[in-house]
């Protein structure tokens, strides 16, 4: 977008995941993609005076979905100059809506809704007990390990059929997460077959028991 935040074009991405094409958007300022509420609050203006007063800009909140939805999302805006001297700015968005429902879930709710757990497509999830045995995985988790199956309830990590969980260094971040009662979050190589390793985030979540419950560790697994 132009510095005073009128829009230039959107990519293929962006258009995926939010809805609009670039016709919907281009010549527009990108204030319209705010809700009305942080539009009162002139975020879009804060945001746009320290992108080109520091270079760049961090932000979270929710972008407007074409069809009115709204999604929580977080963007890094960086001032670029071209060759010609001409600055705009770049603007990366990155969809979190789902890490923000299963958050505010876990704060307003002590109890699992299937459909939100298996609503968590683009990172696994591993619910353990006290004990750092297995509650539940979800599709997302099985895949990313290659599981044959979905592990049986009550099974330990050593029981999963992924040499990632027999690790000395995984099995004590897991213990670490459960005792320490804060997030946390730790990146770890992970084999990806034929000699190749990708890198992924695992971020823990405690969540405590009520009524007598005891208390549940949620890891949350993302590629980075």
């Amino acid at each position: 977008m132009k510095c005073n935040g009128e829009i230039l074009d959107v990519n293929e991405a962006f258009h995926l995941r939010f809805g609009y094409l670039p016709r919907d958007l281009i010549g527009k300022k990108f204030s319209v993609l705010f809700t009305e509420k942080d539009r009162e609050i002139n975020k879009p203006e804060r945001e746009l005076q320290n992108v080109n007063a520091q270079g760049s800009a961090n932000d979270e909140n929710f972008i407007v979905h074409k069809d009115g939805s709204k999604l929580w999302v977080t963007g890094e805006s960086v001032l670029i100059e071209n060759a010609e001297g001409e600055a705009c700015i770049i603007k990366v968005v990155h969809n979190i809506h789902a890490q923000k429902q299963l958050e505010r879930f876990l704060l307003e709710s002590h109890e699992f809704i299937e459909s939100i757990f298996d609503s968590i497509t683009d990172s696994g999830l591993l619910l353990l007990d006290s004990s750092i045995k297995v509650i539940k995985v979800n599709r997302a988790f099985i895949e990313m390990f290659h599981l044959a199956k979905e592990p049986e309830k009550n099974c330990r990590l050593s029981d999963l059929d992924n040499e990632f969980w027999l690790r000395p260094d995984v099995r004590q971040a897991v213990v670490n997460f459960l005792v320490s009662n804060t997030g946390e979050s730790k990146n770890f190589d992970l084999g990806a077959g034929e000699g190749e390793t990708v890198k992924i985030n695992l971020q823990a979540k405690l969540i405590e028991g009520v009524a007598g419950n005891e208390r549940k560790l949620l890891v949350i697994i993302k590629r980075i």
